[in-house]
């Protein structure tokens, strides 16, 4: 039954936050784009493509991570914080080529937003969740235009 209960919960919070999605405002005002003029010398297609390859890995870990965990139980918040800060390495390491600072700006601003969520969550002072949760996912579509707008580059490369 608390399992059922729980599932219930879930539900909801997740069609709740997706209607907040569609009334809210956005946090950022206007979304960064790739500069075509940076394509030379600071758009490598190496570089991009290891960039694209390991970014839209984190992407997807990042946003499966949030998403999977709305509902947990703040004492587990911890988990998703140290996998969130396994992310940001993993981002760091990455190194994105000066054409992807926008998308890697965005990726990390969805981390932080998720950081700064899930620690008040944890603290217990978490407030606004589905407003938070929008933010986030606001910043993860954010992240995800740039990278399809950096594949459609990748392919006018040389």
């Amino acid at each position: 039954m608390a399992q059922l209960l729980r599932l219930i919960a879930l539900s909801l919070f997740i069609a709740l936050a997706g209607c907040a999605g569609r009334t809210s405002a956005p946090t950022i005002t206007s979304a960064p784009t790739i500069n075509p003029q940076m394509l030379g010398a600071a758009c490598p297609r190496p570089a991009l493509e290891n960039w694209l390859q390991r970014s839209s890995n984190l992407t997807q870990e990042l946003s499966e991570l949030i998403n999977n965990n709305i509902a947990i139980q703040p004492e587990r918040a911890s988990d998703v914080i140290d996998r969130l800060g396994s992310i940001q390495a993993a981002l760091e390491v990455a190194r994105p080529p000066r054409c992807a600072a926008p998308h890697a700006d965005a990726l990390n601003q969805a981390l932080s937003l998720a950081d700064a969520y899930f620690s008040a969550y944890w603290r217990g002072v978490a407030t606004d969740p589905i407003g938070s949760l929008t933010r986030i996912n606001s910043a993860l579509d954010q992240a995800r235009a740039l990278e399809h707008e950096l594949m459609r580059l990748y392919n006018t490369l040389p």
